[in-house]
């Protein structure tokens, strides 16, 4: 998933691992508060990228 994450979007490992732990914990969401605080920069569709291939990983 993490390297999903770097491959798709230039961003530093921490917030990619932070990314992947919110997912976890969400239940491959991200909440609307991560969207709006750690996330903010985060497109709609890099958003619905990361979830989707978190529940193709993870839910299958």
């Amino acid at each position: 998933m993490k390297t999903f994450v770097n491959n798709y979007i230039d961003i530093p490992d921490r917030t990619a691992t932070l990314l992947i732990s919110f997912l976890h914990q969400n239940d491959g969401k991200l909440s609307k508060r991560a969207l709006k605080k750690e996330f903010s920069a985060l497109t709609n569709e890099e958003v619905k990228a990361f979830e989707n291939k978190f529940k193709e990983l993870f839910k299958s």
